[in-house]
């Protein structure tokens, strides 16, 4: 990828000075409107001082704009904010949290699941690209081959082309790769589940929700016009914090859930193959990790920011483009600019040093580390001799030349089905130990209308419920718990149980899975004779 250049050293201050010293209680401000809601770092339980020294740190790391916010306020920014906050800034690789955002609102909307696999949506896809779920692409463990600069080239006249065209290598879900074409087949996926354009649907359903206008960003494109998802999204920095505030109000904007609890969950959880990424945002909650490919794969045992708060993630773009959230402790910081070290996904040691000072300036006792610190720990597959980086990507011509021959696509895999919608039709379980679970079959089949068939199990039930669905079709299936998992169901008044369907198509069948937290059947009531007075 190439260097974004550019100068721009400015001092850096506090937006507004309150008188030194902590309150009992932090001020809270709602979601934004046209503006954000102000509050001075002593009304939000936070020091002038320290976040003065936070705000010059990144002035120190050529920062254009940066921004401070807790629980909804805007505490601190740049001098020049009047100026940055109207400027729309280049994402790089934070594009790829924005499209796993729009992919959320999709899945909440009930329009894409993780599970879908790409043949079902991009039906000109071969066998084995058709075989890769859009979980694989989330987490990186797409498979596809690794050449840094065919991967980085952000000329390429047809990213989801060229990606259609790079082959398969490893097995999809198992082996991290950080990846550009990865984001873009998501992007172009989604763009097919949801029947319109991505940029418009995201619009409409998450930005102009956020309060951001259509006219304060621009997305670009491919030359043949096609969604690329990696990057190129150019946002101000006061929306770039929205997106960061949706997800630290946990997915709910002015009363609207716009985010499922399922997709804050996940998307901000480790993966399984690396402790430090998740749905395409990067995250402090797990061990081993796994950075971008340069010139080597890098591995670390620890989490990313072992001294931070676990609950932490953030998107993060090359040469320290920032939207770091501190959930525990109500914080959005955002930050745009360049920096001197190049960091595919951020900065250089400056970033540690900002978090720091501002977790530093808190002064309402709020911990800076939130409960349950032990960190989950991810399977690493290692793969000796490949964990090369960009050195033998030059000596791989036929690889940086690839996307500029024309050529025709593989043949096209079997048709795939699509993955079913599963979800609870009733909290509790019924006092027979029947659970009820809604099936939906997903009402868009870009590669023709087909039905969901197949059988439903959950866990603790011994028979199947199956099911016939036509496109948009729902269903609700009753499974009856095993008496053991009854009576285990009962002591422990909920339990989460995983769900699991496979519906059949002309490859393998296509699974998902869900975990769902079920209730324990109500207590029988007792005859009036046995009550007491």
């Amino acid at each position: 990828m190439g260097r974004w250049v550019g100068a721009a050293v400015a001092a850096l201050v506090v937006v507004a000075v309150g008188a030194p010293g902590a309150q009992a209680a932090a001020k809270a401000c709602g979601e934004p409107g046209a503006t954000w809601e102000r509050a001075t770092p002593a009304e939000a339980g936070m020091d002038a001082a320290g976040l003065q020294g936070a705000i010059d740190h990144a002035g120190g790391s050529l920062a254009f704009a940066t921004r401070i916010y807790r629980n909804g306020c805007l505490v601190a920014a740049d001098r020049n904010a009047s100026a940055t906050s109207r400027a729309q800034y280049e994402s790089w690789s934070m594009a790829k949290s924005i499209t796993s955002l729009v992919f959320g609102r999709a899945m909440t909307l009930g329009l894409v699941s993780p599970d879908d696999p790409v043949g079902a949506l991009l039906p000109e896809a071969d066998r084995a690209h058709g075989a890769v779920t859009l979980r694989d692409l989330l987490t990186m463990t797409s498979g596809l081959r690794w050449n840094g600069l065919r991967d980085y080239d952000i000329a390429m006249p047809d990213r989801l082309g060229d990606a259609l065209r790079t082959p398969i290598v490893h097995e999809p879900g198992t082996y991290y790769e950080y990846s550009q074409s990865g984001p873009a087949l998501l992007a172009n996926a989604v763009e097919r589940a949801v029947g319109e354009d991505l940029q418009a649907f995201a619009q409409r359903e998450l930005f102009g929700p956020l309060g951001i206008k259509a006219t304060d960003w621009r997305w670009t494109r491919d030359s043949k016009g096609q969604e690329q998802g990696f990057f190129g999204m150019n946002m101000r920095p006061d929306d770039y914090g929205r997106l960061g505030e949706l997800l630290r109000r946990g997915g709910v904007w002015r009363g609207r859930r716009l985010l499922s609890t399922r997709y804050v969950r996940e998307s901000t959880a480790p993966s399984a193959t690396n402790g430090c990424y998740g749905w395409m945002h990067w995250v402090n909650g797990g061990k081993p990790c796994i950075g971008p490919r340069i010139t080597d794969r890098p591995k670390s045992p620890t989490r990313d920011f072992p001294g931070l708060p676990s609950d932490m993630f953030r998107f993060s773009g090359l040469l320290g483009q920032l939207v770091t959230v501190f959930p525990s402790q109500g914080i959005v910081v955002v930050r745009n600019g360049i920096d001197t070290f190049v960091d595919f996904t951020g900065g250089g040691g400056w970033e540690l040093g900002l978090y720091e000072r501002v977790l530093g300036s808190l002064r309402d006792g709020t911990p800076v580390e939130s409960p349950g610190d032990a960190a989950q720990a991810s399977r690493i597959e290692e793969r000796p001799g490949e964990d090369v980086g960009f050195q033998k990507a030059v000596l791989e011509l036929d690889q940086v030349t690839a996307p500029f021959l024309s050529g025709a696509l593989p043949a096209a895999g079997p048709q795939r089905a699509r993955a079913l919608r599963l979800r609870l039709a009733s909290p509790s379980a019924s006092r027979a130990g029947r659970v009820a679970l809604r099936a939906t079959c997903p009402e868009r089949w870009p590669g023709g209308a087909r039905r969901c068939v197949g059988a439903v199990a959950l866990d603790g039930a011994p028979a199947r419920a199956s099911y016939d669905l036509a496109p948009g079709e729902t269903q609700v299936l009753r499974l009856r718990l095993g008496s053991a998992a009854l009576r285990s169901l009962r002591a422990a008044r909920s339990r989460t149980l995983g769900a699991s369907a496979v519906n059949r198509d002309a490859a393998d069948g296509v699974r998902s899975e869900v975990a769902l937290v079920v209730k324990a059947p109500p207590k029988p009531r007792r005859p009036d004779h046995q009550r007491g007075a």
